[in-house]
């Protein structure tokens, strides 16, 4: 088995297994891997399904095995990935088989050896082998295909990656941060840099009086400068306002007429003989009502 020549002395080993795996061979293979571990070293089980509620350490393991019992018929997805990744030691190995095919499906369910390597960089592995294939039987890849629901050609791929030689998350200054930080701090340190033979512009001078006179209110309205009084669309100045208001002073007052009996709404049986509503029925109090040119005519 080529995969144990990954395990060392004193490695703390993790085997994720599938429910489909027959568990005479899961037990052989610990054997073997605890054999190259060592006494010093451990050798861990965990169903695939339940990897991310194992309640596993960060970087607890030195190498991982996935999908080395029998042909795999599932996919490592994201978040299996991603739990793989929190619970590697960095520089730690994965070693993992996945169905692939020869072109993308349709489906999106198998993917093919290249869609797999990129997927395993933007999980964040490094140092990603180029797959090597795997024998199997016909009636090993019929099973691989019926598990999928495919007709295309299906293949298992082995991959061996790592982690990068960081934890998840970690941060590190930029070797040149420093030189940087304190080249732009020097920018703002210039009285430490004069001397008598610099000469420097006195900030009081740098305004004349024309700059200290108060602006005339009315040549910081925008709608003044056009030449026309006219206010603009959206006016905000205010010249708005003050056109409306020189318009309502300017026209006529409505006289307000008094009724001389103060029954003019009360109806006919109400009014006087001189009324000008005689005729027309009774109305609310204030309500305004229009005469017709007829009625304001007199009588002949």
């Amino acid at each position: 088995m080529s995969y144990l020549n990954f395990v060392q002395e004193g490695n703390v080993a993790l085997l994720l297994w599938n429910s489909s795996d027959e568990q005479s061979l899961m037990t052989s293979t610990v054997d073997a891997i605890k054999e190259k571990c060592g006494s010093s070293g451990d050798v861990r089980v965990e169903n695939l399904q339940r990897l991310a509620i194992g309640q596993h350490g960060s970087s607890s393991f030195d190498v991982i095995f996935s999908g080395i019992l029998s042909p795999p018929s599932f996919n490592h997805d994201d978040l299996v990935l991603a739990e793989i990744l929190r619970i590697i030691k960095p520089n730690g190995r994965l070693i993992l088989r996945e169905p692939v095919v020869e072109t993308a499906d349709g489906n999106g369910k198998v993917l093919t050896s290249e869609q797999f390597r990129s997927k395993l960089l933007i999980s964040g592995f490094s140092n990603i082998s180029e797959p090597k294939t795997l024998n199997l039987e016909d009636a090993e890849i019929s099973a691989i295909k019926k598990s999928f629901n495919t007709e295309k050609n299906i293949s298992v791929m082995e991959i061996i990656c790592q982690k990068p030689n960081f934890e998840v998350g970690a941060s590190a200054k930029l070797p040149f941060a420093n030189k940087l930080f304190e080249s732009a701090a020097a920018v703002w340190k210039l009285e430490s840099s004069l001397d008598d033979s610099i000469e420097v512009i006195d900030s009081d001078k740098l305004l004349d009086e024309e700059d200290l006179k108060k602006p005339d209110p009315q040549s910081l309205k925008v709608c003044g400068t056009t030449g026309k009084r006219k206010a603009c669309k959206n006016c905000s100045c205010g010249l708005a306002e003050e056109l409306e208001n020189e318009k309502a002073e300017k026209e006529p007052k409505q006289e307000v007429k008094s009724s001389a009996c103060g029954n003019c709404y009360l109806g006919d049986a109400f009014r006087c003989a001189s009324c000008p509503y005689l005729g027309m029925p009774a109305f609310k109090p204030g309500e305004k009502v229009k005469l017709s040119d007829l009625q304001l005519k007199a009588d002949v």
